[in-house]
């Protein structure tokens, strides 16, 4: 009974198997604000040079101040720089993204995260600092006792063995002391992240009555990536713009092929764009664009080497399945 029940969920799980080996959406965002405010998006630009595994994305934004004096906080949603991210803060995180106001170039310090983020950002950054303070501390010990690794053996010159131990199980103890990543950060993480709609990472800008000003952030990620490489993908989201005053006059998107074939491009949308084969590129123009998900700009293309993998991996798969269903007693082998 207990192998009949075993292989009913086996078929069962078959179906959902592709999906464990996905890394997390590789999904790039505009610029938003919460704050209530009469600053419209005047115009938004986006070049992207689009590589088989990568991009290269600028975001220009022309913003004007239909109010009087202010000052708000502009920022964009999370981002996954790295596949199998799970989205959490690192230290690394300001260093993958440049911020321009009106052509200056903002430094870590003017770059901040939401108050709703700032305990938990601060319990991240701590358990980075204790991660690099024992690993220092364990390489003097290594160094103070003269010891090495060599082909996954620790070797110990003679006599320093029990001092040695003594004080890396003193170091892992003063390590274990302190706070680790777990479940309990990351559902705090989650938890807050789920609350409200705000930010990621903000920056403050000031507007003076009626002033225009201009934002330009420029980063680079990871394409997107399907299931065992089987596709690839770059998606951006415009509908961030939507909380922006009024509409946003004019968007227009470009992405630049480098390595990618044009005929390998297998999906588009929204469906107002134009593909120039010459120039290998492919563009999008709104006008008066009060964004929705729709809008949402969408490429999937393909790697034929990859695409060649997933098939064979699929291929085999199947047979192995087939052969242990018409093979019932080697379900189990």
């Amino acid at each position: 009974m207990k192998q009949i029940l075993a292989y009913i969920f086996f078929l069962l799980s078959f179906n959902q198997s592709y999906a464990d080996i996905a890394p997390n959406p590789i999904i790039i965002n505009g610029i938003y604000t919460v704050n209530d405010c009469k600053i419209q998006m005047v115009s938004e630009y986006v070049f992207a040079d689009l590589y088989n595994d990568s991009v290269k994305v600028e975001c220009t934004f022309n913003l004007e101040n239909f109010g009087n004096e202010t000052e708000i906080q502009i920022g964009f949603p999370e981002m996954n720089f790295h596949y199998w991210s799970f989205s959490e803060y690192h230290p690394a995180d300001k260093g993958n993204f440049e911020i321009y106001v009106d052509g200056k170039l903002l430094n870590n310090d003017d770059i901040e995260v939401p108050s709703q983020m700032k305990s938990i950002y601060e319990k991240y950054m701590s358990v980075y600092r204790f991660d690099d303070e024992y690993q220092r501390k364990r390489d003097s010990i290594y160094t103070a006792y003269g010891i090495e690794e060599k082909k996954h053996r620790t070797i110990y010159p003679p006599g320093t063995y029990q001092q040695a131990e003594k004080a890396l199980q003193e170091l892992s103890e003063w390590r274990d002391s302190k706070p680790r990543f777990g479940s309990e950060l990351w559902t705090q993480f989650n938890d807050q992240k789920e609350k409200g709609n705000f930010p990621w990472y903000i920056w403050n800008v000031k507007f003076d009555g009626k002033e225009k000003k201009q934002i330009k952030v420029v980063y680079s990620l990871p394409s997107g990536l399907g299931y065992g490489s089987d596709y690839r993908y770059f998606k951006y989201i415009l509908e961030t713009g939507s909380g922006w005053y009024k509409s946003i006059k004019q968007a227009d998107i470009k992405l630049q092929l480098h390595d990618i074939d044009i005929e390998t491009v297998e999906e588009l949308s929204p469906n107002n764009y134009v593909i120039d084969t010459t120039q290998k590129t492919i563009t999008w123009t709104f006008k008066e664009l009060e964004p929705k998900s729709d809008d949402d700009i969408y490429v999937r293309y393909f790697n034929k080497e990859e695409r060649r993998a997933w098939e064979k991996y699929k291929r085999k798969f199947e047979r192995a399945r087939r052969w242990r269903f018409l093979n019932p007693l080697n379900w189990f082998r």
